[in-house]
């Protein structure tokens, strides 16, 4: 009789699942005014300031309407930056640039470096991308992310019209970056990091940041720390790369206990025009290693 209830249940289950999932379709193709939806079917990667034309966003899309692509003249995509309302036409994609998806609708793979986004617009390191698409009918008219709905932008079509991507500033190629590097660093145990610190070298010097720690195992460790204002629990220390410097390289080196160990590090212009961002944050076991930090000046 259990097994009996419980198959009843998951056949209901099943049958309200399909109803609900060709409702949705329902509505947008039959009883939403639009009737044209963008799906993305995959989205990833990203754009690194310091190497724009190697950092690639990817995206995959689908074509949907009321003909299955059959209805598109073209599918046009803008490009801006910062939410600014000046757009650039990016590119324009014709029925013949489309593949044909595993359901049976148009379907198009993008890759999209940096350098290609710098070619129309501008933006600065920190910027934020947004791309924009108009779908475009034979009959003559076009839709575009004022014209979807809630449903359109739900789990299954995932339909905005529009992505934003950040543009970071990874500095993955060793170069220096001029300006203020502050260790904002935290002991859990508040009897400071134990031999765990940071290693800068600038141009081939060394520097070292870290918590002292009041223990005689870690004396010789705490004569290479750089000056630090704070306690066993927290504190900071700052270190300056000038103007005309050409290398850096932050490699957290784990000491005893380094799982206590939590930290951020801000960058600051040497001008102090801009307010103090976020570069790097970690910690814990097993976070040693070189860092790639994110600096957008």
């Amino acid at each position: 009789m259990m097994k009996k209830i419980i198959g009843l249940l998951s056949l209901a289950l099943i049958t309200f699942a399909c109803e609900d999932s060709d409702k949705v379709i329902d509505d947008i193709l039959d009883t939403v005014e639009n009737g044209v939806a963008i799906r993305t079917i995959s989205q990833g990667g990203e754009f690194n300031f310091y190497a724009q034309d190697t950092s690639i966003y990817n995206l995959t899309f689908e074509a949907h309407d009321l003909e299955n692509g059959g209805l598109m003249q073209n599918v046009e995509l803008y490009v801006s930056s910062d939410g600014g309302t000046t757009e650039a036409l990016f590119a324009t994609y014709l029925p013949a640039d489309f593949t044909t998806g595993p359901s049976g609708l148009p379907r198009k793979d993008l890759a999209i470096s940096l350098q290609e986004v710098g070619d129309v617009i501008s933006f600065g390191g920190g910027s934020t991308i947004r791309f924009r698409f108009v779908y475009n009918l034979t009959d003559g008219r076009s839709y575009t992310n004022d014209s979807v709905t809630g449903t359109m932008t739900g789990s299954y079509f995932t339909s905005p019209f529009i992505y934003s991507v950040l543009v970071g500033c990874f500095v993955t190629d060793g170069s220096a970056v001029p300006g203020i590097y502050t260790f904002n660093m935290t002991d859990s145990y508040a009897d400071g990091w134990q031999g765990s610190m940071f290693k800068v070298t600038v141009d081939g010097v060394d520097t070292y940041y870290g918590i002292p720690s009041p223990y005689t195992a870690e004396v010789d460790s705490n004569l290479l720390l750089e000056p630090y204002t704070g306690d066993g629990l927290s504190g900071t220390a700052t270190l300056t790369i000038p103007e005309g410097a050409s290398s850096m390289t932050f490699e957290f080196i784990e000491g005893r206990y380094s799982g206590e160990t939590n930290y951020v590090i801000t960058y600051t212009a040497l001008d102090g025009v801009s307010d103090a961002q976020d570069a790097y944050g970690g910690g814990g076991y097993g976070q040693g290693g070189v860092k790639i930090l994110s600096v957008c000046k």
